[in-house]
Parts: structure tokens; C-alpha cells; sequence
């Protein structure tokens, strides 16, 4: 996800998945068509699994566990 902040008139579109389309996003809706000093594309940090919060992995084990529980309660 990209995103496009501007300095000058502190504001920011909403992110969009690729660098075309941010910019698509800075051409059609900035400074009517052009870029102001200062503007800058942002980029996302790197996904790293050790970010994500403890409550999603417990609860997406509990779901591995029932879905393999059912899986298997079918096989047997």
C-alpha cells in the first residue's frame, strides 16, 4: 500500500495499492493537477510476522485447530 503525503497542505489521499496509481491519485485530486514542492510518495515498512498482536495468532490457531479437527473427525 503507497500512499502520497504533501508537506505544504498537510494532507493525505487514501492509500492505494500500487505506485501508478498513486500517481494517478496525485494527478487527478492534488493541487489541481500538480505537484507541490515538498510532496513525497511514502512506502509501507516491511511485514514482519513478530508485529502481528498475540490475540491474532492464539486466534488464528484456534481456527487451524478446528478446522483440522473437522477435517479429520470427516476422514475417520
Amino acid at each position: 500500500m503507497y500512499a502520497c503525503r504533501c508537506t505544504q497542505c498537510r494532507t493525505t489521499p487514501p492509500t492505494v495499492v500500487t505506485r501508478r496509481g498513486v500517481n494517478e491519485e496525485r494527478t487527478k485530486f492534488f493541487h489541481g493537477g500538480h505537484v507541490a514542492d515538498g510532496e513525497q510518495v511514502m512506502e509501507p515498512d516491511k511485514f514482519n510476522v513478530f508485529d502481528v498482536p498475540r490475540e491474532r495468532w492464539v486466534v488464528g490457531t484456534l481456527m487451524i485447530v478446528v478446522i483440522l479437527t473437522g477435517i479429520l473427525s470427516r476422514l475417520l
